[in-house]
């Protein structure tokens, strides 16, 4: 059924329900509460991101968010998901917004929505793409600056006018829409900072127009509510379990003397980062923290619970915390990636799975709503050890080779070195080689102005020497001409409170490479994220034929012409790695091989990465006469912990009878089993280790 027939059966169905009366959901002012077709009304919502949920499961976790008594979903919708490029939309897979809102109204679900534009909520730069830094040196987020409006406003003229027709007043379950997000933490407060608000909530009007609530969050303190809000925009505040709540509501009630009371965001855990402690909020604190809240004003507060369940952040779009306490003009703000695992300890976790917390909130929940019978969770795969080999033509010289063989998309000749963003690849990994020139004698000290975030400088002999963003400023002394310098980043900051320099959001690197004090120019870059699976966020990224390339189970020729086309310098590497040269750890693509090539997944299963170092997971599922498809996992970092297992979902019904093939670039170590263990249980708070950020 296509998108609008979809929609207007709904909407007759919706009638239907009503009595053939049209939909309304409004505030109502003398009454201080929701009015939802007449009457007084709260919701109880719970926040799931359909972005981190595999498409096949997003019924089963809103069936498990209606049984526990949950009326609403509430869900952030992310400009970098659905716009991956300056000039492409992707609504489809995991990305098909519309189909999660659909299966919610089939269920009996409504549904908020909180487009932004900036959403925090630990994602990649807030929700922002990453090609807003290209090319825009004047870019001011979050301000009614003339290049980000601009492409604010083309945005939203692409996604709120196919919102319009799910908003329940058209007979959908949309009954709010939430503008911007905790904007009142964004400094300065100034007439500028409530400039760019009133500019949004006249793009919201204009698409939307005007029988939809728009709402806006922020903290439960004065400043920041008052900071947050402006006329025709209705506030409401977001707090934790703990402290009083009539303080808290009290907030809001100051920006909004009449209405319903509203949290927005209540704090069912906390967020993760690598090598950093998991974070765990108690249970039954949490529970009696929800009752206070749900007894408030003789029953009336309405509430979202941030999160009912928090997902994967799949591929690399997992955020950053920048340290901005640090940042100055002359030093770079440190910045702490957040992890692959967005678990959140939420009552439903990673994997969907109900918890003794789901079960105790349930409980509180049924003195208030009513409740449903409680899905089983998923089945859970274990296999066991799985054996890694190295994939054929997979290491990391030879992956610039494929880089160079598959086109200039992938490689970029530039005289100096320029940011990963302005190259056209926005997270991952990318490699620099230039040759240090004779005039400069060896050994060599090599300084780079900035890099974003995690630094590998190598030469032909593969010394290869590390470094971080957070770590104090390193000179890396090198005794050979031809020069690598792997960048790979750990996240764009989702933190939007304050803004510095543009320079300091771009990945890759950032400004000049000197040689003993000389600036190095000549660079090539190697694409390398660009090579690998960047789905489910990107339809389409990975480039025509690279899949079956993968697949290979030998190296396909030898690529001389390759290598003859690139740089004498890549040759010389390349002969260094098959003399077996090499003085430290070669970056190479692994993939399971043992018990198969292909492991036969029909559940959901974890992949235990302990003894390995660092770097990305993906899975490739094959089917003979089928062209194969791709999943990115995200990335894995055990030495940081304390995440070291790895939830692997199921291959979907539309995969039945695929074969699955398991992928690791590592970057940093291999154990000396060349294993890892595909089990049943999750492990995301295990042992950390904060140095190694």
């Amino acid at each position: 059924m296509t998108q609008c027939c979809l929609i207007l059966a709904l909407t007759v169905f919706a009638a239907l329900l009503n009595g053939g009366m049209t939909q309304s959901f409004t505030i109502d002012y003398e009454r201080d509460c929701y009015s939802k077709d007449g009457e007084c009304y709260r919701y109880l919502a719970g926040e799931m991101h359909y972005f981190r949920i595999p498409p096949h499961y997003w019924e089963d976790r809103l069936l498990k968010l209606r049984a526990a008594g949950f009326t609403t979903v509430q869900t952030y919708i992310p400009w970098n998901v659905h716009m991956p490029t300056e000039d492409t939309y992707n609504f489809e897979g995991i990305g098909n917004v519309y189909r999660y809102m659909e299966i919610a109204w089939s269920l009996g679900i409504t549904v908020i929505v909180r487009p932004g534009p900036f959403l925090a909520t630990e994602w990649d730069y807030g929700g922002f793409p990453a090609w807003l830094l290209k090319d825009r040196p004047t870019l001011d987020v979050r301000r009614n600056e003339t290049v980000f409006m601009g492409e604010v406003r083309r945005w939203y003229a692409k996604l709120l006018p196919t919102l319009k027709p799910y908003l329940y007043s058209s007979g959908g379950p949309i009954i709010a829409v939430q503008v911007e997000n905790e904007f009142g933490s964004n400094k300065p407060c100034d007439a500028a900072h409530f400039d760019y608000l009133t500019q949004l909530r006249e793009i919201y009007r204009e698409h939307l127009g005007e029988n939809v609530v728009l709402l806006t969050v922020d903290g439960d303190s004065h400043a920041l509510a008052q900071c947050g809000n402006i006329d025709g925009l209705y506030s409401t505040v977001n707090f934790g379990s703990g402290g009083n709540i009539t303080d808290k509501f009290m907030v809001q009630r100051k920006q909004e003397p009449r209405g319903p009371f509203v949290c927005s965001a209540f704090f069912s855990g906390w967020l993760d980062h690598w090598g950093h402690r998991f974070a765990k909020t108690d249970a039954q604190h949490l529970g009696q923290g929800l009752k206070d809240v749900l007894e408030f004003n003789d029953k009336s507060a309405s509430v979202s619970m941030y999160m009912f369940h928090g997902g994967t952040n799949f591929a690399y779009m997992q955020g950053g915390r920048g340290d901005w306490n640090n940042a100055t003009t002359t030093a770079y703000p440190r910045l702490w990636g957040k992890m692959t695992s967005y678990d959140y300890d939420a009552p439903l976790s990673e994997a969907g799975d109900t918890t003794w917390k789901y079960q105790l909130l349930r409980d509180v929940i049924s003195n208030y709503s009513k409740v449903d019978t409680v899905p089983a969770n998923t089945t859970k795969q274990h296999i066991g050890p799985v054996g890694m080999i190295e994939q054929p033509g997979g290491n990391l010289i030879q992956l610039m080779e494929m880089a160079a063989e598959f086109g200039q998309q992938f490689i970029v000749k530039s005289q100096f070195p320029l940011p990963m963003e302005q190259m056209g690849q926005n997270h991952g990994i990318v490699v620099y080689q230039t040759v240090i020139p004779d005039s400069i004698s060896l050994p060599a000290d090599i300084d780079i102005e900035l890099y974003g975030d995690r630094v590998y400088v190598f030469t032909e002999a593969w010394d290869v020497q590390i470094s971080s963003r957070n770590r104090p400023y390193k000179t890396f002394t090198v005794s050979n001409r031809v020069l690598f310098i792997l960048v790979e980043d750990n996240g764009h900051s989702n933190t939007g409170h304050v803004r510095y320099s543009y320079k300091y959001y771009q990945k890759g690197i950032i400004g000049n490479v000197t040689a003993n004090g000389q600036i190095l120019t000549d660079w090539t870059a190697f694409l390398l994220s660009n090579l690998l699976p960047r789905d489910p966020y990107e339809s389409g990224s990975v480039y025509p034929g690279m899949l079956e390339k993968f697949l290979q189970t030998k190296k396909s020729g030898t690529n001389e012409d390759i290598v003859t086309n690139l740089t004498e310098s890549i040759s010389k590497s390349v002969e260094t790695l098959e003399n077996g040269k090499s003085n430290g750890f070669i970056p190479t693509l692994y993939r399971a091989s043992f018990p198969s090539l292909f492991l036969d997944l029909e559940n959901d299963t974890y992949v235990d990465t302990q003894g390995w170092g660092k770097g990305v997971l993906f899975v490739v599922y094959y089917k003979e006469g089928e062209k194969p498809q791709a999943l990115n996992l995200g990335r894995y970092w055990p030495l940081a912990g304390p995440q070291k297992r790895h939830y692997v979902p199921s291959p979907g019904p539309d995969r039945e009878g695929w074969g699955t093939a398991l992928f690791m670039l590592e970057l940093e170590q291999v154990p000396a089993n060349m294993t890892v263990v595909l089990t049943d249980t999750p492990l995301v708070d295990g042992v950390f280790d904060s140095s190694q950020q």
